[in-house]
């Protein structure tokens, strides 16, 4: 069960619920603007996790003849006659995911009153919304009363992370904030609108993962996004990843400046979208098949810590390309180049060679091998010569197994290939570790975690950056490391930026721990130089 959360200190010695709410902003103006958006909204929104009320905004309160202290933090069931009608509403919302009907619900002086409800269940893993009215009418069509598809913009714009609402005619209906930032486009412009007349998306196929490309059409930019059910039958919710950059629009005059020039572009390989504007993909796609044996390519590392001792456990390899123009390229600058040309296999089968041979030469600390991490694009491991590739590797650099980690995407996790499992288990079988990837980040299904002989799971940077800001973020954080240790996963935290983080994740067991904190990315002979100087 999560623990009581007061995402902004509300004031919680009031006895008045209908007061008049007022943000504070004494957590910061982040904290201040979300709470006041929840008081935009009329209805009553509860945002719960499984079974813990997190928040509730002053219609809610209101409408549930309750003080703010009497819901948020307290157990969700209270809400209810009895466990039984609780533990059945819970399976309808949260497991059925039924996005509208009626609750009754009990209320302090032993009655109980019905309110119709509209409930979006998994907005991030663990964490539901539910808008309850007792003024819907009791006839209302589905997709007919506009008083309840106006809910879905207000809700929208209440969730962090970049979301955008599609109904059942292709129309966008909503898009936050957050969403309009990452596509470089305004709401003025979208909203309403058919989504092909603004944006280039391919859907998913119907037995294929549910992942969409979405591209504006005004830079072309590409990015991977999450297809979800909606609020109505055919409708669609569009998820961006939560660390999508900002979109900035580069003038027709710069376009073919060098990348140190701008915005700098992701490390890792698997959060990373298309290539900038300045990069043509059929440019690189052609010129990355003469990179490799041009030597144009090499290897960083930035090292994973025992949070506790300060040993280096690990270092995770970043590739990046010594273009001979354009000058050193993060792998999040032409990765989209890479999926095009059909290059993947191969340059994963580089990297792995170059890793492990790097990794062979380490130090050990205090009797341990250092571990080696190299990110596993999903389609390198659909091709089914994974598996060749790592042993070649392996058997070149004499390094022994249990010293190489691959991480997979949270994508894996979807899917239902025989190939990609048979894979999977027989790297296991050899002793190669597998962890998933900034996980958190979307909202893939806990059960599947067993799906696959996995060992670690790696907290998403955008999470870890939430430890000490966003209280959410620290509930979902706790939830993960929760959950992982009966299932016999290891947690390991990216992007710990501060000391504070660090405590907290090391209250969690979650010691091993990467980031600024503990040192940047840096060229192989650095890390080599690195690794003499640790303890």
């Amino acid at each position: 069960m999560l623990p009581p959360v007061n995402p902004a200190g509300r004031p919680q010695g009031k006895n008045d619920a209908a007061e008049p709410f007022v943000p504070d902003l004494s957590e910061g103006a982040e904290t201040g603007v979300y709470l006041a958006l929840l008081e935009l909204l009329d209805e009553g929104l509860i945002i719960t996790g499984d079974e813990t009320i997190l928040d509730a905004n002053g219609a809610a309160c209101r409408l549930l003849e309750r003080d703010y202290r009497q819901l948020a933090g307290r157990p969700l069931a209270e809400l209810f006659p009895s466990e039984r009608t609780f533990l059945e509403a819970r399976a309808r919302l949260f497991i059925h995911g039924e996005t509208r009907g009626i609750l009754r619900v009990s209320l302090p002086g032993g009655e109980a009153r019905e309110f119709r409800y509209i409930a979006a269940a998994r907005m991030r893993p663990g964490i539901h919304a539910l808008i309850l009215s007792p003024d819907f009418p009791p006839s209302a069509e589905a997709g007919t009363t506009l008083s309840q598809d106006s809910l879905w913009p207000r809700l929208a714009a209440a969730v962090s992370q970049p979301l955008i609402v599609v109904d059942d005619q292709d129309r966008i209906n909503a898009a936050n904030s957050a969403a309009l930032s990452a596509l470089g486009v305004t709401g003025e412009s979208v909203v309403g609108q058919p989504i092909r007349s603004r944006l280039d998306i391919r859907w998913p196929a119907a037995d294929a993962p549910p992942f969409a490309r979405l591209r504006t059409t005004s830079n072309g930019e590409s990015i991977t996004v999450r297809v979800l059910p909606g609020p109505h039958v055919g409708w669609r919710l569009l998820l961006l990843p939560p660390d999508a950059p900002p979109h900035t629009a580069l003038p027709a005059s710069s376009r073919s400046a060098a990348p140190g020039a701008g915005r700098a572009a992701a490390d890792h390989s698997n959060a990373g979208g298309e290539p900038d504007g300045d990069i043509e993909r059929h440019h690189f796609a052609a010129a990355l098949r003469r990179a490799i044996e041009r030597q144009q390519l090499e290897l960083h590392f930035q090292p994973l810590v025992d949070a506790r001792s300060g040993q280096v456990r690990a270092g995770e390899a970043l590739l990046r390309w010594n273009h001979p123009q354009l000058g050193q390229i993060p792998y999040g600058r032409f990765i989209g180049a890479v999926r095009d040309g059909g290059l993947i296999a191969r340059l994963g089968d580089w990297v792995l060679q170059a890793a492990c041979r790097h990794a062979s030469n380490w130090p050990k600390t205090h009797g341990r091998s250092i571990m080696v991490t190299v990110n596993i694009a999903t389609e390198h491991v659909r091709q089914g010569d994974l598996l060749q590739g790592v042993a070649a590797a392996l058997a070149a650099s004499a390094l022994p197994p249990d010293c190489l980690e691959l991480d997979l995407d949270e994508q894996v996790l979807e899917e239902d290939s025989p190939t990609l499992a048979g894979t999977l288990q027989a790297l296991a079988a050899q002793g190669v570790r597998l962890a998933i990837d900034d996980f958190g980040r979307g909202l893939c299904s806990i059960p599947r975690l067993k799906r696959h002989p996995l060992r670690a799971l790696k907290l998403a940077p955008g999470l870890v950056r939430g430890v000490g800001r966003r209280e959410q973020d620290e509930a979902i954080v706790e939830a993960i490391a929760s959950m992982a240790a009966p299932l016999g996963l290891e947690v390991f935290a990216r992007g710990v930026e501060d000391e504070a983080q660090q405590a907290f994740l090391c209250a969690l067991d979650c010691h091993l721990q990467q980031g600024p904190l503990f040192g940047a990315p840096m060229s192989a002979a650095a890390f080599d130089a690195f690794l003499l100087t640790t303890p």
